[in-house]
């Protein structure tokens, strides 16, 4: 998900130096900047940190290719589509959707040894990485700008399941001929197949088994303790933001970013390793400081004010309910005066929950409450490392054996289901 300690640390700069904005006051500030790969190459980062999607699987000899998808509301979404390594694929396509702030960049940066989206490349799949809008791949709209149009930022995860999946879902479908995909979500990006089943539930058929790891929708039991502080204030945190400009947060290549990627490769373990922990519960070691280095420079890539805001407002109303407009707003859209629940009964394609027991944003608890509301769950699964994190689905140094293999257990036996 997001990182809490640049979320605090954001707030209490415009906070303490509001002179700083107060010129801006009525304007969108973008800071989504071009990436100055020759500086960093005299800096000495790795390179894996700046490649993009394409060139890092060009770099690791797999076949890529970008894919532009339009959504009903007019967003452009880049889709990453890696060829299967076997002459015929396997079962359904694949598609992978990354957490809040991050990229499709997240399933393959930890390298072919455990970046997932090579190792269903490998055993023989067709993989989809899938971009929502906003962030920097899919910064894009058939009539919006998202440097001058402030509309274009008036989303959160509500859009991306209402619209940004469907759409991806619905171009795979077409592109490959196949009547169903796999779908595999990390933190937010379960978050919005949770959303799509409940608003869109006809896209059930469509799917042959979901895969969640690190699923949020309640967040009641929540650990990590800076989003709990912020959570009470997240209504005065938006106001603020939306009057000094600010519709887009964390967006590449701002000079916060630039510092933090270079701490990384300086110091990964730590300084974003302690980042990590602090925000997520990750526990040192369990992820290789390579990877963690190398993951700072793909993570913080841009997103909406809004999808923050309505993280913090499930946080601090311990609903998994549509976003909280006001009572005005919520009559105009939902026709009721409080926003409503997301119906997870109306999920009824397959759902695998993978969970980790040392998992701040993502607590068992919680977990427990997702599961006992989907009608159609096969497993909620528990990886018995009792360090098991946020992150460490994606780029744990173990990965492979207690998670990439699960996925692959259960990919093979709903292959024998089609």
């Amino acid at each position: 998900m997001y990182n809490p300690l640049v979320v605090f640390f954001c707030f209490h700069y415009i906070i303490l130096f509001p002179q700083v904005f107060a010129s801006k006051q009525g304007r969108i500030l973008s800071y989504s900047l071009p990436e100055s790969r020759l500086l960093k190459k005299a800096f000495g980062y790795d390179e894996d940190t700046y490649l993009n999607f394409t060139e890092l699987t060009q770099k690791y000899d797999y076949s890529s290719e970008e894919h532009t998808v339009t959504t009903q509301d007019g967003y452009n979404l880049k889709v990453f589509r890696i060829r299967s390594k076997c002459e015929t694929a396997k079962g359904y396509p694949v598609i992978l959707l990354h957490g809040v702030y991050d990229s499709s960049d997240a399933w393959i940066l930890a390298g072919p040894k455990l970046g997932l989206g090579y190792i269903l490349a490998d055993n023989c799949y067709d993989v989809w990485a899938a971009n929502h809008r906003g962030n920097t791949y899919s910064r894009s709209h058939v009539s919006l700008n998202p440097d001058t149009d402030p509309e274009f930022w008036n989303y959160s995860f509500d859009e991306h399941g209402n619209f940004d999946v469907p759409a991806i879902i619905d171009y795979v479908i077409n592109k490959t001929g196949r009547p169903k995909v796999y779908y595999i979500g990390h933190s937010q990006g379960t978050t919005d197949f949770f959303v799509l089943g409940s608003l869109r539930p006809e896209y059930n058929n469509k799917v042959h088994l979901s895969v969640h790891l690190a699923p949020v929708a309640w967040m009641k039991y929540l650990q990590s303790p800076i989003p709990k502080l912020l959570a009470p204030q997240t209504k005065l945190i938006k106001t603020l933001l939306d009057d000094l400009g600010f519709r887009e947060l964390f967006a590449k290549q701002q000079i916060l970013h630039f510092i933090l990627e270079k701490l990384c490769q300086i110091a990964p373990e730590p300084i974003c390793g302690t980042g990590l922990a602090l925000a997520t519960g990750y526990k040192h070691a369990s992820i290789s400081p390579r990877t963690i280095a190398v993951a700072f420079g793909h993570l913080l890539v841009g997103g909406s004010t809004k999808t923050l805001a309505h993280f913090g407002q499930l946080i601090y109303t311990k609903k998994f309910q549509r976003y909280d407009e006001g009572r005005e707003g919520n009559m105009i859209r939902y026709g009721t005066g409080k926003p409503p629940d997301y119906n997870l009964t109306l999920v009824s394609s397959p759902v695998l929950l993978v969970c980790g027991k040392s998992d701040w944003l993502s607590s068992l608890a919680d977990i427990n409450e997702l599961s006992s509301r989907l009608p159609n769950l096969v497993e909620e699964y528990v990886v018995p490392d009792p360090s098991w994190s946020h992150n460490n689905h994606v780029w744990g140094v173990n990965a492979p054996k207690y998670v990439f293999d699960k996925i692959l257990g259960y990919f093979k036996v709903y292959d024998d289901m089609r």
